[in-house]
């Protein structure tokens, strides 16, 4: 997706944050919610990636000023097969499987995927994992 119309920035307080993964699974967790961003908020959006280590969790929130989500759709945009009444700018349809799956990936990582409100208006997404180093055994 072009998201030469949109500003996107990357914010983390920390110099690394590790967390047990699938690395290549998480990376399409956070593409297919930024992608969303990029589908459903209108040129010149601003889309926020901010990382941070919470307690023992690795938090990854993705948010964007557009329209947001009504209250009563936050909860089934997890749902397959759901894409909800939102229009996407390049006029074409959702498959509403998307979500489901970034669902899917997180849960099976023992995290920990919401949406809610980004205040004044748009959403976030904020992705929770267990923080946690890798072991290397030689």
């Amino acid at each position: 997706r072009k998201s030469v119309e949109h500003h996107i920035t990357v914010r983390h307080k920390e110099d690394y944050l590790l967390a047990k993964m699938d690395a290549k699974l998480m990376v399409q967790v956070i593409i297919n919610i930024v992608d969303n961003a990029i589908k459903y908020t209108p040129k010149g959006s601003n889309i926020l990636i901010k990382t941070w280590k919470q307690e023992d969790k690795a938090v990854i929130t993705i948010a964007d000023d557009g329209d947001g989500i009504p209250d009563d759709m936050k909860e089934r945009v997890f749902d397959m097969f759901y894409s909800g009444a939102n229009k996407i700018a390049d006029s074409r349809r959702s498959l509403g499987l998307g979500l489901s799956l970034c669902r899917s990936i997180v849960n099976a990582h023992g995290g920990k995927i919401t949406v809610s409100d980004n205040t004044p208006h748009g959403t976030v997404f904020t992705v929770t994992l267990p923080a946690g180093e890798v072991e290397i055994h030689e």
